[in-house]
């Protein structure tokens, strides 16, 4: 009998009673009635350990690949193997082949990756975290403890900015070279399908990919707004949902282009929404709302509690007394809150968010950020008619 055969058996045969368990939930879940709140809830509850489950699943994974690679069990090597009996792509294998090599044999890690809180955003953090301070004086086990640490109270978010700075760090250039990595990527495929559709495929690195959603965003939000405010239809009626307005906005900005006048279409183009936050001044990179680096835009100056207080060396909050934001102060709202601030939602600045006063203008409440948070429309409107 070899060295792991009683514990696979009994590995497989708890896979096997899980299964059959799932199986049982699922067939019970196909009768749920939609008036029945419990069940309903309960399936959630459900859902929350199988999801659970397949993150320690996925620790797990990478904690034994990390052996096998060790002990080199795989000829054609751990990528090769993952791709070819786990059912993912080449670029996957290869992550999880490096996920593994590079975090899965600390010790230190073995408890939270077999935990289930950690998905598989940290999981990149860490094994970005741990390729940038290889064969460096920094310590790989703090490294990635703050890594961790960022990733769990702060969320993935936060944590992946923190990685880039330290890859910039340690590595000076690091960002330039990978604009440069992902514009060598890039592509536009167009594919015409057989029953007259056309499928359009693009890759675009963070720069160019900001132009094109920020302009699909503003359109959308602005035909939107039409609707909501003026009680327009802007829109056909069969376009209904987020991506057919999407797909439509793409289309009129190609109308729009095609419309203007020569010398306009020749015009050089701006990014909007960018967000500068560095405090150096020599700093050439600017932060986007999707999270990509492009060339700067805005200097943004925060206080000590990370408020932002300066926008391109001028006072954010110039004038408290008006009744609306001002421009500066959407900017700075859109730095800060990144997206509606309602619990739960996440609608993008873009999407013509809100300047609402916590405590309303009517009452005394100044237009400062303090007093100022970013929230969608129908949040808005759902705040105002609870008198929040």
């Amino acid at each position: 009998m070899g060295l792991f055969a009683e514990q696979l058996a009994e590995l497989v045969a708890a896979n096997a009673r899980a299964d059959a368990v799932l199986a049982r939930i699922l067939e019970a879940a196909r009768k749920l009635q939609p008036s029945d709140r419990t069940g309903a809830v309960e399936l959630l509850a459900v859902a929350e350990v199988i999801g659970r489950r397949e993150q320690a699943d996925h620790g797990h994974l990478l904690q034994v690949l990390a052996q096998a690679d060790r002990v080199k069990a795989a000829r054609g090597g751990t990528a090769a193997w993952v791709a070819g009996h786990l059912d993912v792509t080449d670029g996957r294998a290869r992550n999880i082949a490096q996920s593994a090599r590079r975090i899965g044999a600390i010790p230190e890690l073995a408890e939270p990756l077999s935990s289930g809180a950690v998905g598989s955003g940290t999981v990149s953090i860490l094994s970005r975290t741990a390729k940038a301070v290889h064969n460096t004086s920094r310590d790989t086990v703090t490294a990635l403890t703050a890594a961790l640490e960022t990733a769990q109270s702060d969320g993935v978010a936060v944590a992946k900015k923190q990685v880039r700075v330290l890859e910039e760090t340690l590595e000076p250039g690091t960002s330039e070279q990978i604009v440069a990595r992902q514009r060598a990527r890039s592509f536009l495929r167009v594919t015409e399908l057989d029953d007259g559709l056309c499928r359009f495929e693009v890759l675009l690195d963070a720069a160019r990919a900001t132009v094109l959603r920020s302009a699909i965003d503003a359109q959308a939000a602005d035909w939107i707004r039409q609707a909501q405010y003026d009680h327009a239809k802007p829109l056909p009626e069969d376009i209904r949902s987020t991506e057919q307005i999407n797909a439509h906005a793409l289309v009129r900005l190609a109308e729009v282009f095609l419309a203007a006048p020569e010398q306009v279409r020749e015009a050089a183009f701006t990014p909007p929404m960018l967000f500068f936050t560095s405090t150096s001044t020599d700093d050439l990179w600017a932060e986007t709302v999707y999270g990509g680096l492009v060339p700067r835009s805005h200097l943004v100056r925060l206080d000590e509690s990370g408020m932002p207080v300066r926008l391109d060396g001028r006072p954010v909050d110039a004038d408290s007394t008006t009744r609306l934001a001002t421009h500066a102060q959407r900017i700075a709202l859109a730095y800060r809150d990144r997206h509606c601030t309602y619990p739960g939602c996440a609608r993008p600045t873009t999407w013509s968010l809100h300047a609402h006063h916590r405590i309303p203008h009517s009452r005394g409440g100044a237009t400062v950020l303090g007093n100022l948070a970013l929230l969608c429309s129908e949040h808005h409107t759902l705040a105002h008619r609870h008198g929040q």
